[in-house]
């Protein structure tokens, strides 16, 4: 018996791949879980399926430089202050400013790619919410979906919300660009402030 060939079922082979290979590097292999899970989440679109960058959504730069830097300039100093007030603020060197910031940089532009370049492209898009598609809902389900699994915590699916803003973003601004830089953003200032 043969199966059919659809383009679901390597989406979401390669959905579970990466959520193995993250959860296994982070587990045993902390020290270069952020490189081998860059380099999966990167290289499953661009090498093994041949995305092209216009693909993954990386056109309209100014488009995606204005989106990301304008939410992240509404949503963040919000989320920063009552968080902050709730929990108090974590202090951070400044060496370990950049250090976080390179890193952050590379788990934003590797889930971005992998999330929206990729999945989020892979299914089709109509309207589900007010604001929210499908697509959007979906794709922003299965990153908090893989954020729960790969850290073994529940609590980690909290990251639906922004995933659903990252989401919004690419869509408005039909760039990677946007949700890149919300992301990026957000991983930084949820270090000094989280809830």
């Amino acid at each position: 018996m043969r199966f059919k060939r659809c383009k679901s079922c390597t989406f979401i082979k390669f959905y579970f791949l990466v959520i193995l290979v993250a959860a296994v590097t982070l587990r045993f292999f902390p020290n270069y879980a952020g490189v081998v899970n860059t380099a999966v989440m990167v290289g499953i679109p661009v090498l093994l399926l041949r995305k092209s960058p216009e693909e993954l959504g990386f056109k309209n730069f100014l488009s995606g430089l204005k989106w990301g830097i304008g939410a992240s300039a509404v949503i963040l100093p919000v989320y920063t202050l009552l968080c902050g007030l709730a929990t108090g603020y974590r202090q951070v060197e400044v060496e370990e400013l950049l250090n976080l910031a390179l890193f952050y940089l590379s788990v934003a532009i590797s889930e971005e790619v992998f999330f929206r370049g990729y999945l989020y492209s892979e299914m089709e898009n109509e309207p589900f919410l007010p604001f929210i598609s499908k697509a959007n809902f979906v794709s922003s389900f299965l990153f908090a979906t893989a954020h729960s699994l790969i850290y073994y915590d529940p609590s980690m699916f909290k990251v639906f919300f922004p995933s659903l803003v990252m989401g919004w973003l690419f869509e408005r601004s039909r760039s990677i660009g946007a949700p890149i830089i919300f992301h990026w953003l957000s991983d930084i200032v949820h270090r000094f402030a989280s809830c």
